[in-house]
């Protein structure tokens, strides 16, 4: 089968390799006769970058692996359904380092849509891929988005020398309003302890060490900087303000989290605000 990959970072490569080792044919960001597309852009970049591949896509499957929101506050469902068709439209998301999927390590990941899923699924999966499928479209978003806010604050915790127990209690708090705001979008409370969500928590990801680099009194721009890191969790902050606001559900941890890395609350402050 044709695959077009869209954005050839270190998720892309990895998905690429994943796919050449099964056989497919793999195109980066070329979209001309293949079947289906995957979208590993910043979750910012998502509806640019498919809105100026458009007239090539038809009836594609377009995946998106991208774990964010729009930079309006919109899940990244809602804004696409306004220029794709929402049943083509599917979201790949699961705790899956890049160079461990390459090395064919077992791994498993979710894959939420609607009708089409289980043939994606077919293609896709392998002995070592492990693909669940799920219809919570709007749960597995928002917890992939809101996983990389958790991480943040509890790397930011171990950067200022927390122990284990304050970590872990940031953990639980964060995963519980992670819970709440999916919820009160419309998801399913089990998804959140799923693939999505907890299941990605447990990596030491590039959000974490970002959270630590805080934590040790580094300056945001040169940690970015340093680690050539494309913002996705920091822009899930602000954008989860963005609901907040719109659907009037107060989200103290995220507030808490903004209010430590832009307005210079103390971190045990921050800490002990959302107690």
């Amino acid at each position: 089968m044709k695959i077009t990959i869209l954005g050839h970072g270190v998720f892309g490569s990895a998905i690429s390799t994943h796919l050449t080792r099964l056989g497919h044919e793999i195109e980066i960001d070329v979209i001309t006769d293949s079947r289906l597309v995957f979208v590993c852009v910043p979750s910012f970049a998502v509806v640019s970058v498919l809105e100026n591949n458009k007239e090539s896509i038809k009836d594609q499957k377009i995946i998106i692996c991208s774990k964010g929101f729009n930079d309006d506050g919109r899940l990244l469902s809602d804004a696409l359904k306004e220029e794709f068709l929402e049943k083509n439209i599917f979201f790949l998301y699961g705790p899956t380092i890049a160079d461990e999927i390459k090395r064919g390590l077992i791994s498993g990941i979710v894959l939420a849509g609607g009708e089409g899923k289980k043939e994606i699924k077919k293609q896709i999966e392998s002995e070592n891929l492990i693909v669940e499928l799920t219809d919570d479209v709007v749960g597995v978003q928002v917890g992939a988005a809101l996983k990389n806010v958790i991480t943040i604050f509890v790397g930011i915790a171990e950067g200022a020398g927390y122990g284990q127990n304050t970590q872990a209690y940031i953990f639980t708090k964060g995963i519980q309003e992670t819970q709440k705001l999916g919820v009160a979008l419309g998801a399913k409370s089990e998804t959140f302890i799923g693939l999505s969500c907890l299941g990605d928590l447990t990596l030491r990801s590039r959000n974490r060490l970002l959270g630590i680099g805080i934590g040790q009194g580094r300056r945001l721009e040169d940690i970015v900087a340093e680690m050539k890191y494309t913002q996705e969790g920091i822009a899930t902050i602000k954008n989860s303000k963005i609901i907040s606001k719109r659907i009037g559900l107060p989200l103290l941890f995220v507030d808490t989290l903004y209010l430590i890395i832009y307005e210079g609350l103390s971190i045990e402050e921050g800490i002990r605000k959302i107690i």
